[in-house]
């Protein structure tokens, strides 16, 4: 039985059964349950405790901070369950501790939460009910306006109670959180943010995987699992599916499956897409995959996307065939979906047979749009689609747009050329006695002779060989078509007195990981040792991290990956208001063959320091 509430300091509130109360020495063997804990150690930081003494110590903070209301003292409670009404006449509720909540304010309207829950009393929305009884408190009596949450990526849990109570979805930062116990490396986190006028609802769907079988089939769909099976599945698939879908499967290595795994989740819960394994029904061994996506296109509601590929195990038995029919049954009666659409390489027959088995009809063949790779091989892409209505057909294609049926040629027949692809700007920004400007014809000289200097190639090795007016003219293109598709701006830095280039400064702007925000950069040989390079890259970190109002891109975080030996970079790096997060150890190979630590610094919005 915990001690009456009336004998702590600090408030309590409560709520159908529960309520949070200011810890006290009767809290003493919850908290060393919780030190104990393998989970709550492993997952989170809100219980440090590891004997009496730390015990009594996380109890004295919490009162002294709410006898003090300092601003940034942390505001800790224990969670505490009815357990029912004592016998005897004037006996009172009986409370059992459950778990704890706190929430630390920053001064300066901002608290981050934490919770941990008791074993006993995980899976009954323990985390829930108490982590809402604090932030009303947070937003309602302690000048709280945004609440921020983190948790390791992979901590499902904790994030479905965030969710629960409205805090946005949640963005992937690298390196956000400290190691745990031997495993002293960074680790990648979640972070999400409620503000105190938001609705305390969930912002976006949860959509878990469901698993769909039929009586008697071979095969059923199922989540990807992160176990060791479907690990080894999924790095054993061979060339034959590489070669239509490649850009889809995960990457090579355990930690390239488990991150691919993950985002097959994450697209799941945000309502964006469903992935399944496709298993033997009897085994449950892997033999291939399918997915369905596209399922929030704001211009095709209702509508969505399959892709699927097999492992040499599922080969040769239908597997495809049974699990697209799975698929669009479900897409069909449990998501809405009137038209799924598949697309595939002309010359992937194998796949053409299992669509037309399933139900689909090919639509249309358009020429030379499947490429690979830049510069590569230019193949047709066979569309295909399933409709909802009667024998799931659509019919014959439909007419051509207006203009093409009364007679007019596309713009791009004929001997008249195709217009070019309008490029985005990259805007001017000034950094005394700096200029950072689009890159121009007659630049290359200066290319070269930075990129061929020994230093510089030392550390971008993967920079051609030999280098001259060709790869620099290239370069240059390249710099233009990454910036008209939105991907990169790269700055030519150069002296605003006569115009020479004395570097280089990129920031990308989308990424296919989902974190932009990565800058690069390398000098002339005539701008070192002068502080250019760190006039020019401040220059871009504040452009990045203001607020669009503020003509800014409004990104929330910038990063720099340097070598470990590079020490300029990384001093450029720190100068321009970057800090050290995490190091990928023996991850960067360089020109000469030696192998180093990737070393990571980042900064994020709300660090950037206003101008002077």
């Amino acid at each position: 039985m915990a001690e009456d509430a009336a004998s702590s300091v600090g408030p309590v509130r409560q709520q159908k059964g529960w309520r949070i109360v200011p810890p006290h020495e009767g809290h003493l063997a919850l908290l060393l349950d919780l030190g104990a804990d393998g989970e709550a150690r492993r997952w989170g930081d809100a219980v440090p405790v590891r004997d009496p003494g730390a015990a009594r110590a996380w109890v004295a903070v919490a009162r002294d901070g709410w006898a003090g209301r300092h601003r940034w003292a942390p505001r800790r409670w224990v969670v505490e369950g009815s357990a029912g009404v004592a016998t005897g006449p004037g006996a009172d509720e009986v409370w059992r501790p459950a778990g704890i909540v706190e929430y630390r304010p920053d001064g300066h309207g901002g608290a981050e939460v934490g919770y941990a829950v008791h074993p006993d009393h995980r899976g009954h929305g323990v985390a829930t009910r108490a982590l809402g009884l604090a932030l009303d408190h947070a937003f309602g009596e302690d000048d709280v306006v945004l609440a921020r949450w983190r948790a390791e990526v992979g901590h499902w849990a904790s994030r479905r109670v965030a969710w629960r109570l409205g805090f946005s979805a949640p963005v992937q930062v690298r390196g956000l959180l400290p190691g745990w116990d031997q495993d002293t490396a960074p680790r990648d986190g979640w972070l999400a943010t409620l503000h105190r006028d938001d609705p305390r609802e969930p912002a976006h769907p949860w959509r878990e995987i469901p698993v769909l079988t039929e009586q008697d089939a071979d095969v059923r769909l199922r989540p990807w699992r992160a176990d060791a099976d479907d690990t080894a599945a999924l790095m054993s698939v061979d060339d034959v599916a590489r070669q239509f879908v490649g850009p889809v499967l995960p990457g090579a290595g355990e930690e390239a499956v488990r991150a691919w795994t993950r985002a097959r989740r994450e697209s799941a819960l945000l309502g964006h897409g469903l992935s399944w394994c496709i298993a033997d029904a009897r085994s449950d061994v892997a033999l291939g995959g399918i997915s369905l996506f596209d399922l929030l296109d704001p211009f095709a509601h209702g509508c969505a996307e399959v892709g699927y590929w097999l492992l040499p195990a599922g080969r040769g038995r239908g597997a495809v065939t049974r699990a697209l029919r799975l698929v669009t049954r479900y897409a069909v009666a449990e998501l809405g979906v009137h038209r799924v659409l598949a697309q595939t390489d002309e010359r992937n027959d194998a796949s053409h047979r299992a669509l037309l088995r399933a139900g689909f009809r090919w639509t249309v063949t358009e020429p030379r749009s499947c490429v690979y790779a830049a510069g590569g091989e230019q193949h047709g892409t066979a569309r295909f689609a399933l409709l909802d209505d009667e024998g799931r057909s659509p019919g014959p294609p439909g007419p051509p747009p207006a203009v093409v049926a009364a007679g007019h040629p596309p713009a791009s027949s004929g001997t008249t050329p195709d217009p070019p692809v309008p490029r985005a700007p990259v805007p001017t920004l000034r950094a005394d006695p700096l200029v950072l400007r689009p890159w121009r014809t007659g630049d290359e000289d200066r290319v070269v002779e930075a990129v061929t200097d020994p230093l510089t190639r030392q550390y971008l090795p993967e920079l051609p060989d030999p280098y001259g007016r060709p790869e620099a003219a290239s370069f240059l293109e390249a710099c233009a078509e990454a910036s008209a598709r939105g991907e990169r701006l790269t700055w030519a830095v150069a002296d605003a007195a006569d115009d020479r280039v004395l570097g280089a400064v990129s920031l990308t702007r989308t990424s296919a990981s989902g974190a932009p925000g990565e800058i690069g950069y390398w000098a002339h040989p005539d701008a070192r040792g002068r502080g250019l390079t760190t006039a020019a890259v401040r220059a871009v970190v504040r452009y990045a991290l203001a607020p669009v109002a503020g003509e800014g891109l409004g990104l929330r975080r910038v990063w720099v990956q340097a070598a470990e030996g590079n020490l300029a970079s990384r001093r450029v790096a720190v100068a321009a208001g970057l800090r050290e997060v995490g190091r990928d150890r023996q991850a960067e190979v360089l020109r000469d063959g030696t192998v180093e630590d990737l070393v990571r610094l980042d900064l994020l919005a709300q660090e950037l320091p206003s101008p002077t």
